[in-house]
């Protein structure tokens, strides 16, 4: 078998060299990838959407302090929500039976 030679092996000076990985994504004129120029795109109706939807909500007279202060109840909510989750739990480890049986005792809603 024959040895090439290095000079066998290079390409001609004519032919250009092609990358073997494709570039699929062109950029447009910003700079941005046609994907990112789509994210944008998005993005800014979602903006949109919400303005609108803040627009309507304070036409109807609510502010953005009310927000905090239900946030904030809402918060204190589930705190005890989770304080008395842990006394059912408790309770039915005493009484060797599951939480969810103690509910009607208590008169509470499983789906709450």
């Amino acid at each position: 078998m024959s040895r090439k030679s290095l000079n066998d092996l290079r390409r001609p000076k004519t032919t250009a060299f092609k990358s073997p990985l494709q570039n699929t994504s062109q950029k447009s004129s910003n700079g941005l990838k046609n994907s990112e120029q789509d994210d944008v795109q998005e993005l800014e109706k979602k903006l949109e959407t919400f303005n609108t939807e803040i627009a309507e909500l304070e036409s109807r007279g609510l502010k953005v302090e009310m927000l905090q202060t239900h946030i904030d109840k809402l918060h204190q909510y589930n705190e005890l929500k989770d304080c008395a989750q842990m006394v059912l739990g408790r309770i039915a480890v005493l009484e060797g039976v599951k939480t969810k049986d103690l509910y009607p005792r208590y008169n509470l809603d499983l789906e709450d």
